[in-house]
């Protein structure tokens, strides 16, 4: 008796497609905080030099009373997130003339909003390295990378991704040290989110969710100490 391929169930499957920033779900929130009494003025003009400058294509942008959401449509995400976030946080820093200006960033790869995540390490693509202008805008920041998924499933296996995006900054020329719950960072602003945008990307090449928070300060009151 023969059997066809429907019998068996062995029929070809087709191939997995590479997934796009929507579908993996690459996006931030952020909430921008100039220290001024023209705190209002600052943060609606910085988003219109944003607008202005072109760096909204290929993002969605949904602001409410506590943070704005960015989410990436196509790609390249990683590189329009990382535009957007130094070009906010830069205008911002302007139109302070050069205030205290903090901003609150959390990065997700995976998972996207309240869909169910069944992402799998085979279908990520990767990203190319972010490429951001030096504006010389002296940055300092605090970042933590949460991997939140063990990719080979060996125990504790996230610090192996943790300790690698560490040594890369370091690499790059960005000062790095250690802090209860979080690594600091300091350089030039365009440099500081791009390692810690570069980081993001690189371990959500492998694991289908991953998270980074990052604490960003310009202008502040206490001086920038390069620590390595």
């Amino acid at each position: 008796m023969s059997t066809t391929p429907a019998q068996t169930g062995h029929a070809p499957q087709p191939a997995p497609t590479e997934l796009g920033p929507a579908e993996i779900g690459v996006g931030m929130r952020l909430s921008v905080h100039p220290h001024t009494d023209r705190f209002v003025e600052v943060i609606l003009g910085a988003l219109d030099d944003v607008d202005a400058a072109g760096l909204t294509e290929g993002l969605t942008i949904e602001t409410d009373d506590v943070s704005t959401y960015v989410g990436a449509t196509v790609a390249p995400g990683e590189q329009r997130l990382a535009s957007y976030l130094a070009a906010l946080v830069t205008a911002a820093s302007r139109r302070s003339a050069g205030g205290h200006v903090v901003a609150h960033v959390l990065l997700s790869r995976g998972c996207p909003g309240e869909a169910s995540c069944d992402l799998t390490t085979t279908r990520l693509p990767g990203a190319a390295p972010v490429v951001l202008v030096p504006g010389e805008l002296p940055a300092v920041a605090q970042w933590s990378l949460y991997p939140l998924l063990d990719g080979d499933g060996g125990a504790g296996a996230h610090m192996s991704h943790i300790e690698e995006a560490i040594a890369t900054a370091r690499r790059d020329g960005v000062a790095v040290a250690p802090r209860h719950y979080a690594t600091r960072l300091a350089g030039d602003l365009s440099q500081v989110v791009a390692t810690a945008v570069d980081a993001w990307a690189r371990v959500g090449a492998t694991v289908p969710h991953v998270v980074t928070h990052l604490t960003l300060s310009v202008g502040s009151p206490t001086p920038v100490q390069e620590e390595r």
